[in-house]
């Protein structure tokens, strides 16, 4: 019996570069911004110097208009003292994108097009008309640059959109969302902090977004399929090799035998490489049309392998088999990327809570 994977290479797999997520952590939630670098460079870079100077921890939301913007990037609340965001110099105008409806835009005064610093907002609708540079009323700004969007969190963005304004409180700061708020002074819990603005570790965590079947594009019959057991912190493995299987260029080794079902393997997780060792063993004596009894051999009596996951969609298999007494390795990608922005999500997650 031959388990074919023809039809899987005809499955196209697109991959892009990992974009780069800063986590606004707030008092209401976390918001999750993805970067634009590619249209706005200068402005990315700038608002990065921000967050990893940690000028926009201990931040807080300052202004909320209904149904347009809510502002925050100037000023601070540390040690019951309120204070300002330091600025750096100004920077060059990006306008490039749109301000549709959670895209994050700098703020400036409107001295000119090339006056950011610190502050920036979130385009509670579509401002696409009211911010761009053809709008009468931006003629000397040039439009607002939009440098990202909020990938996750927007709930929380529409939160402090809803909160209560309090109106001409304390220019500058005269629109201001606040928690709770009743009357007197503000209280840092009535403000809107952002406890601490960071960028998030984009490498891999291996997670339960891996699972699921991977192939070796340069074959036509051979696969594997992942199950992470994350309260035992091991990974599932099952190779279907079943007959003769090319492993490289004019190399053909027999893995199996015409019963032979598959090689399977529970493996241990080094997290610093993202590397996983199984201990192989066989599963013969079935069949998948005809369903009967199966035998196990003993765990390391036909090998090892070791899997090398490089992202949530590609990986590198080294095999040392000892029945046959064949080794090397070989590339290994996703059948379908279904999986593959969940692996990525639970991937942030995980980097998180390490």
């Amino acid at each position: 019996m031959k388990f074919l994977l023809t039809l899987l290479l005809l499955c196209g797999l697109s991959l892009s570069a990992h974009a780069q997520i800063v986590r606004m952590e707030t008092v209401l939630g976390n918001i999750d911004i993805e970067l634009r670098p590619d249209v706005a460079p200068i402005t990315v870079a700038n608002f990065l110097n921000y967050v990893n100077d940690g000028d926009y921890d201990n931040s807080y939301f300052h202004r909320s208009v209904r149904n347009f913007i809510i502002q925050g990037g100037g000023f601070t609340y540390i040690n019951g003292q309120s204070g300002s965001v330091p600025a750096d110099d100004p920077i060059v105008n990006e306008y490039n994108l749109p301000n549709t409806r959670g895209t994050i835009a700098m703020a400036k005064p409107p001295t000119g097009p090339d006056t950011a610093t610190s502050q920036w907002f979130f385009n509670m609708v579509d401002n696409t008309n009211a911010l761009s540079p053809s709008n009468t009323n931006n003629a000397n700004s040039g439009g607002f640059t939009v440098f990202g969007s909020v990938v996750g969190g927007m709930d929380v963005v529409d939160a402090i959109a809803a909160l209560p304004i309090i109106t001409n409180f304390n220019e500058p700061i005269n629109e201001i969302p606040l928690i709770n708020y009743t009357s007197g002074s503000i209280q840092q819990s009535n403000l809107v902090l952002i406890n601490s603005a960071y960028v998030l570790d984009e490498s891999l965590h291996i997670n339960t977004g891996l699972n699921g079947s991977w192939y070796n594009a340069a074959t036509s019959g051979q696969g594997m399929f992942f199950d992470y057991f994350s309260s035992i912190d091991k990974l599932f493995l099952a190779w279907f090799t079943f007959d003769t299987v090319d492993l490289a260029e004019g190399v053909s080794a027999n893995l199996g035998n015409a019963n032979q079902r598959w090689l399977t393997g529970l493996g241990s997780i080094n997290h610093e490489t993202n590397t996983v060792t199984f201990d192989m063993i066989s599963t013969s004596g079935g069949l998948f049309d005809n369903p009967q009894a199966v035998t196990n051999s003993e765990a390391g009596s036909i090998g090892t392998v070791t899997i090398t996951f490089a992202d949530c969609a590609n990986a590198t298999v080294n095999y040392n088999l000892t029945s046959p007494a064949v080794s090397g390795s070989f590339p290994l990608t996703r059948i379908v990327n279904d999986n593959v922005a969940l692996c990525e999500s639970l991937s942030r997650q995980a980097a998180t809570s390490r």
